[in-house]
Protein backbone atom coordinates (compact mmCIF):
# COMPACT_ATOMS: atom_id res chain seq x y z
CA UNK A 1 0.00 0.00 0.00
CA UNK A 2 1.23 3.52 -0.54
CA UNK A 3 0.52 7.13 0.02
CA UNK A 4 0.40 9.07 -3.30
CA UNK A 5 1.26 12.64 -4.19
CA UNK A 6 -0.28 16.07 -3.94
CA UNK A 7 -0.57 18.23 -7.01
CA UNK A 8 1.92 21.08 -6.81
CA UNK A 9 1.84 24.55 -8.39
CA UNK A 10 5.18 23.84 -10.09
CA UNK A 11 4.52 20.78 -12.24
CA UNK A 12 8.20 20.19 -12.90
CA UNK A 13 9.26 19.20 -9.42
CA UNK A 14 8.00 18.08 -6.05
CA UNK A 15 9.51 17.19 -2.73
CA UNK A 16 9.06 13.59 -1.62
CA UNK A 17 11.51 13.88 1.25
CA UNK A 18 10.75 13.85 4.93
CA UNK A 19 13.02 14.11 7.92
CA UNK A 20 12.76 10.91 9.92
CA UNK A 21 12.51 11.70 13.64
CA UNK A 22 14.94 10.48 16.27
CA UNK A 23 18.03 12.57 15.64
CA UNK A 24 17.82 12.22 11.87
CA UNK A 25 20.45 14.31 10.12
CA UNK A 26 19.45 13.67 6.53
CA UNK A 27 16.32 13.78 4.45
CA UNK A 28 15.17 10.31 3.46
CA UNK A 29 13.06 9.62 0.40
CA UNK A 30 10.08 7.68 1.70
CA UNK A 31 8.35 7.31 -1.65
CA UNK A 32 9.40 3.67 -1.79
CA UNK A 33 9.83 2.35 1.74
CA UNK A 34 9.84 -1.40 1.32
CA UNK A 35 9.45 -2.70 4.86
CA UNK A 36 7.13 -0.45 6.83
CA UNK A 37 5.08 -2.59 9.17
CA UNK A 38 1.53 -1.72 10.15
CA UNK A 39 2.61 -1.04 13.73
CA UNK A 40 4.93 1.65 12.43
CA UNK A 41 1.93 3.60 11.19
CA UNK A 42 -0.23 3.30 14.30
CA UNK A 43 1.03 6.54 15.77
CA UNK A 44 -1.77 8.09 17.79
CA UNK A 45 -4.72 6.22 16.41
CA UNK A 46 -5.30 3.21 14.20
CA UNK A 47 -6.12 4.65 10.80
CA UNK A 48 -6.89 1.41 9.02
CA UNK A 49 -6.80 -2.34 9.28
CA UNK A 50 -5.53 -4.77 6.68
CA UNK A 51 -4.03 -8.23 6.45
CA UNK A 52 -1.08 -6.97 4.40
CA UNK A 53 2.21 -6.92 6.29
CA UNK A 54 4.18 -4.73 3.89
CA UNK A 55 3.31 -1.39 2.40
CA UNK A 56 5.03 1.27 0.37
CA UNK A 57 4.73 4.72 1.89
CA UNK A 58 4.69 8.08 0.15
CA UNK A 59 4.37 11.04 2.50
CA UNK A 60 2.64 13.95 0.83
CA UNK A 61 3.48 17.55 1.53
CA UNK A 62 1.38 20.48 0.33
CA UNK A 63 3.67 23.47 -0.18
CA UNK A 64 0.96 25.83 1.04
CA UNK A 65 -0.18 23.65 3.92
CA UNK A 66 -3.67 23.36 2.46
CA UNK A 67 -3.99 19.68 1.79
CA UNK A 68 -7.68 19.15 2.28
CA UNK A 69 -9.49 22.42 1.78
CA UNK A 70 -12.50 22.58 -0.50
CA UNK A 71 -11.39 22.74 -4.09
CA UNK A 72 -7.76 21.94 -3.25
CA UNK A 73 -5.80 20.00 -5.84
CA UNK A 74 -4.99 17.38 -3.23
CA UNK A 75 -8.65 16.77 -2.46
CA UNK A 76 -9.49 16.55 -6.16
CA UNK A 77 -6.71 14.03 -6.63
CA UNK A 78 -7.93 11.92 -3.72
CA UNK A 79 -11.52 11.92 -4.95
CA UNK A 80 -10.43 10.96 -8.45
CA UNK A 81 -8.37 8.07 -7.13
CA UNK A 82 -11.24 6.81 -5.02
CA UNK A 83 -13.51 6.83 -8.06
CA UNK A 84 -11.26 4.40 -9.95
CA UNK A 85 -11.71 0.65 -10.06
CA UNK A 86 -8.50 -1.11 -8.95
CA UNK A 87 -6.67 -3.18 -11.53
CA UNK A 88 -3.24 -4.66 -12.20
CA UNK A 89 -1.61 -1.24 -12.51
CA UNK A 90 -4.12 0.95 -10.66
CA UNK A 91 -3.98 0.23 -6.90
CA UNK A 92 -6.94 0.43 -4.57
CA UNK A 93 -7.24 3.32 -2.10
CA UNK A 94 -7.39 1.88 1.42
CA UNK A 95 -7.33 4.93 3.63
CA UNK A 96 -6.43 8.61 3.81
CA UNK A 97 -4.95 10.67 6.61
CA UNK A 98 -3.77 14.24 7.09
CA UNK A 99 -2.64 16.95 9.47
CA UNK A 100 -2.18 20.69 8.86
CA UNK A 101 0.90 20.23 6.67
CA UNK A 102 0.77 16.72 5.27
CA UNK A 103 -1.66 14.46 3.49
CA UNK A 104 -1.45 10.80 2.67
CA UNK A 105 -3.25 8.06 0.82
CA UNK A 106 -2.67 4.39 1.53
CA UNK A 107 -2.79 2.16 -1.54
CA UNK A 108 -2.70 -1.62 -1.73
CA UNK A 109 0.63 -1.83 -3.50
CA UNK A 110 4.21 -2.11 -2.36
CA UNK A 111 6.28 0.36 -4.35
CA UNK A 112 9.92 -0.06 -5.25
CA UNK A 113 10.99 3.08 -7.12
CA UNK A 114 10.05 5.55 -9.87
CA UNK A 115 10.49 4.16 -13.37
CA UNK A 116 13.18 6.75 -14.06
CA UNK A 117 15.36 5.10 -11.39
CA UNK A 118 16.03 2.10 -13.65
CA UNK A 119 16.48 4.06 -16.88
CA UNK A 120 20.15 4.97 -16.35
CA UNK A 121 20.74 3.06 -19.59
CA UNK A 122 18.20 2.10 -22.29
CA UNK A 123 16.07 -1.00 -21.78
CA UNK A 124 16.03 -3.89 -24.22
CA UNK A 125 12.89 -4.30 -26.31
CA UNK A 126 11.20 -7.01 -24.18
CA UNK A 127 11.58 -4.86 -21.06
CA UNK A 128 10.32 -1.73 -22.81
CA UNK A 129 7.41 -3.71 -24.26
CA UNK A 130 6.46 -4.98 -20.81
CA UNK A 131 6.52 -1.52 -19.23
CA UNK A 132 4.57 -0.05 -22.14
CA UNK A 133 2.01 -2.86 -21.93
CA UNK A 134 1.45 -2.11 -18.24
CA UNK A 135 0.86 1.56 -19.04
CA UNK A 136 -1.48 0.72 -21.93
CA UNK A 137 -3.55 -1.54 -19.69
CA UNK A 138 -3.86 1.21 -17.09
CA UNK A 139 -4.69 3.90 -19.64
CA UNK A 140 -7.35 1.69 -21.16
CA UNK A 141 -9.03 1.37 -17.76
CA UNK A 142 -8.80 5.10 -17.10
CA UNK A 143 -10.12 6.16 -20.50
CA UNK A 144 -12.97 3.67 -20.26
CA UNK A 145 -14.00 5.50 -17.08
CA UNK A 146 -13.66 8.92 -18.69
CA UNK A 147 -10.37 9.83 -17.00
CA UNK A 148 -7.55 11.59 -18.84
CA UNK A 149 -4.25 10.82 -17.07
CA UNK A 150 -1.59 13.24 -18.39
CA UNK A 151 1.04 11.61 -16.17
CA UNK A 152 2.75 9.14 -18.52
CA UNK A 153 6.30 10.08 -17.58
CA UNK A 154 9.21 8.12 -16.06
CA UNK A 155 9.31 10.62 -13.19
CA UNK A 156 5.66 10.00 -12.30
CA UNK A 157 5.14 6.30 -13.06
CA UNK A 158 6.15 3.98 -10.23
CA UNK A 159 7.34 0.37 -10.22
CA UNK A 160 6.09 -1.99 -7.54
CA UNK A 161 8.42 -4.56 -6.03
CA UNK A 162 7.38 -7.20 -8.54
CA UNK A 163 8.28 -4.93 -11.47
CA UNK A 164 4.79 -3.90 -12.62
CA UNK A 165 4.06 -0.24 -13.36
CA UNK A 166 1.73 1.42 -10.85
CA UNK A 167 -0.21 4.64 -11.44
CA UNK A 168 -0.26 6.33 -8.03
CA UNK A 169 0.08 9.99 -8.99
CA UNK A 170 -3.05 11.69 -10.35
CA UNK A 171 -2.17 15.37 -9.92
CA UNK A 172 -2.76 15.91 -13.66
CA UNK A 173 -5.72 13.52 -13.93
CA UNK A 174 -9.14 14.77 -14.95
CA UNK A 175 -12.53 13.23 -15.60
CA UNK A 176 -13.44 14.54 -19.03
CA UNK A 177 -15.94 11.88 -20.18
CA UNK A 178 -14.82 12.23 -23.78
CA UNK A 179 -14.93 16.03 -23.83
CA UNK A 180 -11.96 18.28 -24.62
CA UNK A 181 -10.08 20.12 -21.90
CA UNK A 182 -7.96 23.23 -22.33
CA UNK A 183 -5.84 23.22 -19.18
CA UNK A 184 -2.17 23.25 -20.11
CA UNK A 185 -0.62 20.83 -17.65
CA UNK A 186 1.40 17.64 -17.48
CA UNK A 187 5.08 16.78 -17.54
CA UNK A 188 6.77 19.21 -19.93
CA UNK A 189 8.76 16.56 -21.81
CA UNK A 190 5.62 14.56 -22.61
CA UNK A 191 3.17 17.25 -23.72
CA UNK A 192 1.33 16.49 -26.95
CA UNK A 193 1.26 19.08 -29.78
CA UNK A 194 -2.37 19.94 -29.10
CA UNK A 195 -1.49 20.79 -25.48
CA UNK A 196 1.56 22.85 -26.44
CA UNK A 197 -0.51 24.81 -28.97
CA UNK A 198 -3.41 25.33 -26.56
CA UNK A 199 -5.96 23.80 -28.94
CA UNK A 200 -7.61 21.67 -26.31
CA UNK A 201 -6.95 17.96 -25.91
CA UNK A 202 -8.47 14.63 -24.98
CA UNK A 203 -7.45 11.01 -24.47
CA UNK A 204 -5.19 11.06 -27.51
CA UNK A 205 -2.70 13.17 -25.53
CA UNK A 206 -1.97 10.17 -23.31
CA UNK A 207 -1.02 8.06 -26.33
CA UNK A 208 1.43 10.71 -27.50
CA UNK A 209 3.03 10.62 -24.04
CA UNK A 210 3.26 6.83 -24.31
CA UNK A 211 5.22 7.26 -27.54
CA UNK A 212 7.62 9.63 -25.79
CA UNK A 213 8.06 7.11 -22.97
CA UNK A 214 8.75 4.17 -25.30
CA UNK A 215 11.31 6.23 -27.22
CA UNK A 216 13.04 7.15 -23.95
CA UNK A 217 13.08 3.57 -22.68
CA UNK A 218 14.64 2.31 -25.91
CA UNK A 219 17.08 5.15 -26.57
CA UNK A 220 17.79 6.85 -23.25
CA UNK A 221 16.92 10.30 -24.59
CA UNK A 222 13.75 12.27 -25.25
CA UNK A 223 12.59 12.26 -28.89
CA UNK A 224 12.27 16.05 -29.11
CA UNK A 225 14.96 17.10 -26.67
CA UNK A 226 14.34 18.24 -23.11
CA UNK A 227 12.78 21.44 -21.81
CA UNK A 228 15.72 21.49 -19.36
CA UNK A 229 17.91 22.45 -22.33
CA UNK A 230 15.55 24.68 -24.29
CA UNK A 231 11.85 24.67 -23.55
CA UNK A 232 10.82 26.78 -26.55
CA UNK A 233 12.95 24.75 -28.94
CA UNK A 234 11.53 21.50 -27.59
CA UNK A 235 7.94 22.72 -27.86
CA UNK A 236 8.57 23.94 -31.42
CA UNK A 237 9.84 20.48 -32.40
CA UNK A 238 6.82 18.86 -30.73
CA UNK A 239 4.36 21.14 -32.51
CA UNK A 240 5.90 20.32 -35.89
CA UNK A 241 6.47 16.65 -35.15
CA UNK A 242 10.16 16.77 -35.98
CA UNK A 243 11.00 13.18 -35.13
CA UNK A 244 14.28 11.44 -35.89
CA UNK A 245 14.26 7.72 -35.13
CA UNK A 246 17.59 5.93 -34.51
CA UNK A 247 18.66 3.26 -36.99
CA UNK A 248 19.05 0.86 -34.06
CA UNK A 249 15.26 0.73 -33.59
CA UNK A 250 13.52 -2.32 -35.00
CA UNK A 251 11.12 -1.78 -37.94
CA UNK A 252 8.13 -2.50 -35.70
CA UNK A 253 9.36 0.01 -33.10
CA UNK A 254 9.83 2.64 -35.80
CA UNK A 255 6.31 2.05 -37.11
CA UNK A 256 4.78 2.16 -33.63
CA UNK A 257 6.55 5.37 -32.61
CA UNK A 258 5.75 7.05 -35.92
CA UNK A 259 2.06 6.34 -35.33
CA UNK A 260 2.03 7.28 -31.63
CA UNK A 261 4.01 10.48 -32.19
CA UNK A 262 1.66 11.65 -34.94
CA UNK A 263 0.93 15.38 -34.73
CA UNK A 264 -2.67 14.91 -35.91
CA UNK A 265 -4.43 13.66 -32.79
CA UNK A 266 -7.34 12.31 -34.84
CA UNK A 267 -5.15 9.88 -36.77
CA UNK A 268 -2.73 9.16 -33.93
CA UNK A 269 -2.55 5.50 -32.90
CA UNK A 270 -4.80 5.07 -29.86
CA UNK A 271 -7.20 7.82 -30.84
CA UNK A 272 -9.80 5.14 -31.57
CA UNK A 273 -9.12 3.29 -28.33
CA UNK A 274 -6.43 1.14 -26.69
CA UNK A 275 -7.14 -1.97 -28.77
CA UNK A 276 -5.49 -0.41 -31.81
CA UNK A 277 -2.30 0.03 -29.77
CA UNK A 278 -2.44 -3.48 -28.32
CA UNK A 279 -2.82 -4.96 -31.80
CA UNK A 280 0.35 -3.34 -33.13
CA UNK A 281 2.99 -5.93 -34.19
CA UNK A 282 5.53 -4.52 -31.70
CA UNK A 283 3.40 -6.04 -28.94
CA UNK A 284 3.01 -9.47 -30.55
CA UNK A 285 4.86 -11.13 -27.67
CA UNK A 286 2.61 -9.65 -25.00
CA UNK A 287 -0.10 -11.72 -23.34
CA UNK A 288 -2.59 -8.98 -22.49
CA UNK A 289 -4.64 -11.19 -20.21
CA UNK A 290 -1.43 -12.07 -18.41
CA UNK A 291 -0.72 -8.37 -17.90
CA UNK A 292 -4.23 -7.79 -16.55
CA UNK A 293 -4.05 -10.62 -14.03
CA UNK A 294 -0.33 -10.06 -13.34
CA UNK A 295 0.71 -13.56 -14.42
CA UNK A 296 2.84 -12.33 -17.32
CA UNK A 297 6.49 -12.75 -16.24
CA UNK A 298 8.40 -9.56 -15.52
CA UNK A 299 11.58 -9.40 -17.65
CA UNK A 300 14.75 -10.17 -15.70
CA UNK A 301 16.31 -6.87 -16.74
CA UNK A 302 13.60 -4.97 -14.85
CA UNK A 303 13.71 -7.04 -11.66
CA UNK A 304 17.50 -6.93 -11.71
CA UNK A 305 17.59 -3.16 -12.03
CA UNK A 306 15.02 -2.76 -9.27
CA UNK A 307 17.12 -4.95 -6.97
CA UNK A 308 20.23 -2.93 -7.79
CA UNK A 309 18.39 0.30 -7.09
CA UNK A 310 17.08 -0.92 -3.75
CA UNK A 311 20.51 -2.18 -2.74
CA UNK A 312 22.14 1.13 -3.61
CA UNK A 313 19.53 2.91 -1.49
CA UNK A 314 19.54 0.37 1.32
CA UNK A 315 19.63 2.99 4.07
CA UNK A 316 16.48 4.60 2.73
CA UNK A 317 14.59 1.34 2.51
CA UNK A 318 15.58 -0.15 5.84
CA UNK A 319 14.78 2.96 7.86
CA UNK A 320 11.59 2.63 9.87
CA UNK A 321 9.06 5.14 11.01
CA UNK A 322 7.98 5.50 14.62
CA UNK A 323 6.78 2.25 16.15
CA UNK A 324 3.56 2.16 18.12
CA UNK A 325 5.49 0.57 20.97
CA UNK A 326 7.70 3.62 21.39
CA UNK A 327 6.80 6.77 23.25
CA UNK A 328 5.54 8.95 20.43
CA UNK A 329 5.82 12.06 22.61
CA UNK A 330 9.60 11.85 22.15
CA UNK A 331 9.33 12.44 18.43
CA UNK A 332 8.22 15.33 16.30
CA UNK A 333 5.67 13.44 14.21
CA UNK A 334 2.39 14.49 12.62
CA UNK A 335 -0.78 14.01 14.60
CA UNK A 336 -2.83 12.42 11.85
CA UNK A 337 -6.50 13.09 11.47
CA UNK A 338 -8.87 10.31 10.49
CA UNK A 339 -9.48 11.51 6.95
CA UNK A 340 -9.31 14.51 4.63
Amino acid sequence: MTLPSLAFPDSRSRDYSYDIPKEATKSIDVSAFANVQLSDLEWRSCLYTTDCSEIGLVLLRDSEGQTSGKGSTGLKEKNLMRSLSPSACIPQVLSTCADQNHAGILLNTCLACPLVSILHTPLNEPSAQFCAASVITALGNLHMNGVLYRGVSPDVLMLDQTGYIQLVDYRFGKNIQGERTFTVCGMADSLAPEIVQGRGHGFSADWWALGVLIYLMLHGEMPFGSWRESELDTFAKVAKGRLNLPETFSPDAVDLLTKLLEVDENTRLGSQGPESVKCHPWFDGIDWKGIMDRTFPVPHEITSRISQHLESHSEDYTSTLVSSFQNVEEFNIPEWLDDW
